[in-house]
């Protein structure tokens, strides 16, 4: 997953786009896109995090799906974003 630089262009918070550009660096390297996978790397509160998912959720950026009795984050492709 190559980080869309469109990210940029949708006036997110700042913790919504450093989520999304964590994302994009975990799923590069192979990860599933879990809280427990995530949450290691999140520097911010709990619920910061939480904010930022919520929001990029909302926009359309990343959407969630159960896996392994667990949900999991998939981000979706720059053209199904909410602009």
């Amino acid at each position: 997953m190559i980080m869309e630089r469109e990210i940029f262009n949708l006036e997110l918070s700042v913790e919504a786009t450093s989520a999304y550009i964590m994302l994009c660096s975990l799923q590069e390297k192979g990860k599933i896109l879990t809280d427990d996978a995530i949450t290691p790397y999140w520097q911010g509160s709990p619920e910061q995090f939480e904010t930022a998912i919520d929001e990029l959720k909302k926009r359309g950026v990343i959407e969630e799906e159960s896996y392994s009795g667990k949900q999991r984050y998939i981000i979706k492709k720059q053209c199904d974003w909410a602009k």
